[in-house]
């Protein structure tokens, strides 16, 4: 079997367990705030996953309504329906947490990141 043929196997055989094509972050940019949290949906009302800090890099996936995904969608932990990644806020394992089917992928307000990695922080939003 020639390598085309292996490869091609592969992504057929990644494509029918995942049920997609995996996601490719397509932009890298830079956290501009001091403590930037992370979670586990594209709004302040779900739970803290955990932060990022100054000038650390991130790879965005997509952006919606001033947030971005900054992870491709991953295991939530969930047990008695709470995801054990949470942190701080709600941790129930739920679509309107952005949890679905036991994942969640990481999102952080997109006015906090820079395409330039920054000289010094800007004041932290949401």
């Amino acid at each position: 079997m020639n390598t085309a043929c292996v490869l091609s196997s592969l992504v057929a055989a990644t494509i029918s367990v995942a049920g997609t094509v995996p996601a490719v972050a397509d932009t890298q940019m830079w956290v501009a705030a001091e403590d930037l949290e992370r979670h586990t949906c594209p709004s302040a009302e779900c739970g803290v996953v955990g932060r990022f800090y100054f000038k650390e890099r991130v790879f965005v996936y997509e952006t919606m309504k001033g947030w971005s995904r900054v992870s491709p969608y991953q295991a939530a932990g969930c047990y008695d329906g709470r995801s054990s990644y949470v942190e701080v806020g709600r941790s129930e394992c739920t679509i309107a947490n952005g949890i679905d089917e036991g994942e969640f992928a990481e999102w952080v307000r997109t006015e906090n990141l820079s395409k330039e990695q920054p000289e010094k922080p800007y004041e932290v939003h949401g």
